[in-house]
């Protein structure tokens, strides 16, 4: 019913804690993931609900284990114990997990950013077999959570295959993907090391067809332009023809990590395959919040921003010139910590400027 009661949700934890360790396991994760879905953190039932689950763990089926896990992840909870117990339960029933029970759990571990490589390993094995079994959300986060955590197994790799088979084969339609799922699908491919052209001229062809109708948030925007960023086609140019507008739509709805997605910009675009293409207007808009939101620049969206721009003509740009002052002294803090290329790259930049 989705009602938001947030007096009641406290009170059954105020309830709930003293005789939680009469609670079984679908006691516990039916708990958690109640408090999850309403988006109700109560951080000192979570505490001891991790205190309860711990002994009694080996009691917990493929559904409670993954709702757990995931409960604990969306809260931001974290309780590093309880994560490897899940895992040492779950590697050997890995085969009675469903393909949500799958993408939930893996999605749970890289959301904590708690690294499990053997049971990422014994979750890609148990996926191939039923990738037909997975909507297009689970195989996103799946994937997602596969590229995050940097899982280089080779039934791991094997699974970005089977995705990409399973789309070009027809049946995972890509019509019933969202938004949201075809950039994260996309994107993961890239961070995996997986790029495929012929899926992503399927994404691409999916992506045109929706046209006006296109909704991105900036993050997701940055995610399937650095995906497309080195595919070139007519099906890519018009990719990038639509993020132009939806960027330039959304960029003003969405604050969150927007830095980290003007850079994903400069990158993609910039230094991609599509340079030529992109509109004034876009590149001023660009520009403008790389400068008012570089408060929040970590080093490698100092190093994207200022080598996209090097593809600009700034000779007689002074915006683009701002830029490069006002991102002078973020490039001094983190030199040192990017590649020699890159920083020698930026460094001619600023010569050529006189800005050294």
């Amino acid at each position: 019913m989705d009602h938001q009661h947030p007096m009641l949700f406290d009170e059954v934890a105020n309830a709930a804690i003293p005789i939680i360790d009469t609670f079984n396991a679908q006691d516990i994760a039916n708990t958690v993931n109640a408090f999850a879905k309403m988006d109700h953190p109560h951080p000192m039932l979570f505490d001891e609900v991790a205190n309860a689950a711990i002994p009694i763990i080996n009691t917990f089926e493929s559904q409670g284990l993954a709702n757990t896990v995931n409960a604990f992840a969306k809260m931001d909870h974290q309780r590093l114990m309880l994560f490897d117990e899940v895992a040492n339960v779950a590697i050997p029933i890995i085969d009675t997990f469903n393909a949500q029970d799958i993408a939930n759990t893996a999605n749970a571990f890289a959301k904590m950013d708690h690294q499990h490589p053997m049971l990422f390993d014994e979750v890609a094995k148990a996926t191939i077999p039923i990738i037909e079994n997975f909507t297009s959300q689970e195989l996103a986060n799946l994937l997602s959570a596969i590229a995050r955590m940097r899982q280089d197994s080779e039934s791991c790799h094997a699974v970005y295959s089977a995705v990409a088979d399973s789309i070009k084969a027809n049946q995972h339609c890509l019509n019933e993907a969202s938004d949201i799922d075809l950039s994260a699908i996309s994107y993961a491919f890239l961070k995996g090391g997986h790029v495929d052209d012929e899926l992503l001229e399927l994404i691409g062809i999916e992506i045109s067809c929706r046209g006006a109708e296109l909704s991105l948030g900036v993050r997701e925007w940055g995610h399937l332009a650095a995906a497309f960023k080195n595919y070139k086609s007519p099906v890519a140019d018009k990719v990038f023809e639509l993020l132009f507008r939806s960027f330039l739509e959304q960029v003003d709805k969405s604050h969150e990590r927007l830095l980290e997605s003007v850079a994903d910009a400069y990158n993609a675009i910039l230094a991609g395959e599509h340079f030529n293409d992109v509109p004034s207007d876009f590149l001023t808009k660009l520009t403008k919040l790389a400068m008012e939101y570089s408060s929040q620049a970590r080093m490698e969206d100092v190093r994207d921003i200022l080598i996209g721009a090097t593809r600009v003509d700034i000779r007689g740009d002074p915006l683009q010139r701002e830029l490069y002052t006002t991102y002078r002294p973020l490039f001094e803090r983190y030199r040192m910590d990017m590649s020699p290329f890159s920083r020698d790259s930026i460094n001619e930049t600023y010569e050529y400027l006189g800005l050294s």
